[in-house]
């Protein structure tokens, strides 16, 4: 039974890593989210997982999906580090009331473009490029923050195998 669910496993990153790389345009449901509000380096992000985690079931709140990064703003002309803006979350029923430091946020972008990057996350950059030449060439325009989940645990899976879904809301221009 290992063996079978194991071969199982095997097929379907096979296919994720052969077909899960090309753009689409997509609807997307509402989210409802608990969030911790982080502020500067990105380099940050595997820390404040960790600080968001325990948060997040030491109130005893029940997942609806899995780890994501929200990214409110970028690293750019006018934006300094100190002044990157993101949110560490996890999808969350409606009914559900987070504390402090917890929020309780809303990802409500009814037409997204969506990638899976595969490879480790130094390299998410590229896949970020690929969307966005994507959406440039085909009649549509970034309309807010884009958000990253992530699918696998980097501390079991190898940095050339993580899988990372990244969405990007769009708009016709």
């Amino acid at each position: 039974m290992k063996k079978m669910i194991l071969s199982g496993l095997v097929v379907l990153a096979g296919a994720a890593l052969c077909f899960g790389q090309d753009v689409q345009i997509q609807d997307q449901a509402p989210i409802t989210y608990a969030g911790l509000e982080c502020t500067g380096s990105y380099s940050q992000i595997s820390a404040k997982i960790g600080d968001f985690m325990g948060a997040f079931f030491g109130q005893g709140l029940a997942p609806a999906g899995g780890v994501f990064t929200v990214y409110f703003n970028g690293p750019g002309p006018g934006v300094s580090e100190a002044d990157l803006k993101w949110v560490i979350g996890m999808p969350i029923s409606p009914a559900s009331s987070p504390a402090a430091p917890l929020v309780k946020g809303e990802y409500n972008y009814p037409k997204v473009a969506f990638c899976l990057h595969v490879g480790p996350y130094e390299k998410v950059g590229e896949t970020y490029a690929k969307i966005t030449a994507y959406i440039d060439q085909n009649g549509w325009k970034s309309a807010g923050p884009a958000m990253e989940t992530y699918l696998d645990n980097p501390q079991e899976v190898a940095p050339e195998k993580l899988r990372t879904e990244i969405i990007i809301p769009v708009e016709k221009k």
